[in-house]
């Protein structure tokens, strides 16, 4: 209709009259193209909000989850310090509850984090929707490298670990796995419930004298103990930072 208008109007050499509606054209496109533009950048800020504030409650849960963890491994710490002085002789133990404490420094948290937010926006290339540079650069970091798993998997690897199954006969391994080891639960359960391995006094007593005799536990309790303490530091900072990074745009 417009252009048949416009047709019109030079042929009849009404130059001003196509002046008008080649100005009204011009504007509508113009018009048209800075409404997309604008609703564009509306949803491109709406994204950002949106994926900011998953991100934010990601590094918050996974703070909680650190602090959890690290909490988790400050029981296995005390059990290794136990069953180190139980061995020394400086604060000495029942049969049982060397073995119970024996077997829980032994043990490794393994916990996933959430990584979904995270992932997606780098899939999807819109890591740049996290206007926050500060919370861009720490989830990044957190993402990049998991304190948790770096600590389950030395914890899996000590030699500590792999001295206690080859000195632990099965039968005490398989008691204190069942029923004085990790709780099977949505949370993480420290290691500092009341247990019993429900085995007889003659092969408590056996498998107990089986950890004293290798000379090589206590060296590796030390260590075991010794690497805790930091992983423990490790996590409950990293925790700090993920709080810190996560509430930076809330202030």
């Amino acid at each position: 209709m417009l252009l048949r208008r416009v047709m019109e109007q030079v042929r009849a050499q009404n130059w001003f009259a196509v002046g008008v509606d080649l100005v009204i054209v011009v504007l509508g496109v113009f018009l048209g193209i800075q409404m997309g533009n604008w609703n564009e950048s509306r949803l491109e800020k709406a994204q950002s909000v949106t994926f900011t504030r998953l991100l934010e409650h990601d590094l918050h849960a996974d703070a909680a989850r650190y602090r959890d963890v690290a909490a988790y491994y400050t029981s296995v710490r005390d059990n290794a310090v136990r069953a180190l002085g139980a061995l020394e002789g400086e604060a000495p133990l029942s049969d049982e509850a060397l073995i119970i404490a024996a077997y829980r420094a032994s043990q490794v948290a393994l916990v996933p984090i959430n990584r979904s937010t995270f992932d997606e926006l780098v899939s999807t290339g819109r890591i740049n929707l996290i206007t926050n540079p500060g919370l861009r650069a720490m989830a990044i970091e957190h993402f990049g490298f998991n304190y948790i798993a770096s600590a389950a998997a030395d914890g899996r690897q000590s030699s500590y670990r792999n001295l206690l199954r080859e000195t632990l006969p099965p039968e005490a391994h398989r008691a204190a796995r069942e029923h004085c080891g990790d709780v099977d639960s949505a949370e993480i359960v420290a290691l500092d419930y009341p247990c019993s391995l429900g085995l007889s006094a003659a092969t408590i007593h056996h498998s107990a004298n089986a950890l004293r005799a290798e000379r090589a536990i206590p060296a590796s309790l030390r260590h075991r103990s010794n690497e805790l303490d930091i992983q423990i530091r490790d996590l409950i900072t990293r925790a700090a930072q993920l709080d810190r990074a996560s509430s930076a745009e809330e202030r």
